[in-house]
């Protein structure tokens, strides 16, 4: 899809949550062979010859080993750490910065260690969880990102998520069809009560997967929209600012991901969905 960009057709990239090397590890172990570098590494290297290409900024999350800060009178190699990061990548092709995920999830756990902190330059920086109650254990109004990047004057929020259902994803097995009347039966009470044959409005399977990915796009953006309250509580003289959340499809490891990929104006006036992808649509 990226190699049919050409540069007049996008400003800004952003890539879902570690979007190379898929989201479901296990452990330090699991994930060890895939981690990577802010400079060198697969993913951003990949980000910095397309920001170039397209004359963008770019997003990409990505897997990162980052040595520890070395202490003073300590000759010893400095021990790794593991974080959930994106990389920004300027137009020019040059890493602006890196931010690591400061909420972990419960996948996150198994082999990340939190970040330093939220993080602002003007442009603010979410992984997935990031805009959730801390640990889900946190006052759900307390609102800590959203509330972080009010006060540091964020003006563009990029997020990059593998927003999921939290449930094991659904099997693909077909129900089995439901039996059909026959013409006697499918006539039997219409005089009664005026009800038509049942099977007439009886959803296809196409259309009832269509709606359900449509309620599960509107409550997921609904919810994010949500938890960014702080926003529309500003007062009149509160500029608007711009979230876009790239987050991916399909399954994983038995995780369903729910799309939903949006950009929503930000203002006191309150959400404004300025456009959206569906719970199954890549774009």
């Amino acid at each position: 899809m990226v190699s049919e960009l050409k540069p007049e057709d996008v400003d800004v990239l952003v890539l879902p949550e570690m979007a190379f090397t898929g989201y479901v590890f296990t452990s330090k172990e699991h994930i060890k062979p895939y981690l990577e570098d802010a400079e060198t590494g697969p993913s951003v290297q990949w980000a910095k010859t397309q920001a170039k290409r397209l004359n963008a900024h770019i997003v990409v999350g990505f897997p990162e080993k980052k040595k520890k800060t070395a202490v003073e009178g300590d000759d010893r190699e400095p021990a790794l750490v593991y974080y959930n990061s994106i990389a920004f990548v300027d137009p020019q092709g040059h890493l602006v910065t890196t931010y690591a995920k400061s909420f972990l999830y419960y996948t996150d756990e198994n082999w990340a260690e939190e970040g330093p902190g939220f993080k602002s330059i003007e442009v603010g920086f979410g992984i997935c969880m990031d805009v959730n109650p801390y640990q889900f254990k946190a006052p759900f109004a307390a609102f800590e990102f959203s509330s972080y990047h009010v006060e540091n004057k964020s003006t563009l929020l990029l997020c990059s998520m593998a927003w999921n259902t939290g449930e094991e994803a659904p099997k693909k097995e077909k129900p089995a069809p439901k039996p059909k009347k026959s013409a006697s039966e499918s006539t039997q009470g219409q005089e009664d009560d005026g009800e038509e044959d049942w099977e007439d409005d009886e959803e296809t399977e196409e259309e009832r997967a269509e709606r359900e990915n449509h309620t599960l796009m509107f409550e997921t953006i609904q919810y994010w929209a949500m938890r960014m309250n702080p926003f529309y509580t500003q007062g009149k003289k509160a500029s608007e600012v711009y979230i876009a959340i790239a987050n991916r499809i399909g399954t994983e490891g038995g995780n369903l991901f729910v799309g939903s990929s949006c950009v929503m104006k930000l203002s006191n006036k309150g959400p404004e969905l300025l456009g959206a992808l569906s719970a199954n649509e890549e774009g």
